[in-house]
């Protein structure tokens, strides 16, 4: 009799270990699907053979001095490669400009680079897909500590 209960636990053990398997890999995968990376301030997402990363933050571009910059909410400044997308963004960025130096909150997924233009930022990014423009608040961010003594 104790060898019946015995190979029942044996095998009630292994048929249960055999489940734990199969729900570890199912997490496994859906971790290796997308992860997401907090550095400084920047919240990017990266698909699993995806090189593009997800970034927010104000846009600026400059037509009289051709720069464009993007500066991201932990205030990490990036250029901005000027290609067709970046125009295309800059053309949806108008309509909630006032003035030419008015930076407009946008989402972008690109690819971050070297810079490879000396005395300029030291990375840049090459925006692949335009996501969201936003309107600005109306405030910079700009906090004013005043001494009430």
């Amino acid at each position: 009799m104790k060898k019946i209960y015995f190979i029942f636990a044996l095998s009630l053990l292994i048929v249960s270990c055999g489940n734990n398997s199969k729900s570890e890999e199912k997490a496994n995968e859906t971790e290796t699907k997308s992860e997401t990376q907090n550095e400084s301030g920047i919240t990017a997402t990266r698909t699993v053979g995806d090189v593009n990363d997800t970034f927010s933050g104000m846009f600026l571009y400059l037509d009289s001095e051709k720069a464009a910059v993007l500066q991201t909410a932990g205030s990490i400044m990036y250029g901005v490669v000027i290609d067709e997308k970046m125009h295309e963004l800059n053309k949806q960025c108008q309509q909630f400009k006032k003035n030419a130096h008015d930076m407009v909150p946008v989402v972008v997924r690109g690819i971050k680079k070297p810079n490879p233009v000396e005395n300029a930022w030291k990375e840049v990014i090459e925006i692949k897909e335009i996501l969201s423009v936003q309107q600005p608040s109306g405030q910079d961010g700009t906090i004013i500590i005043t001494n009430n003594q």
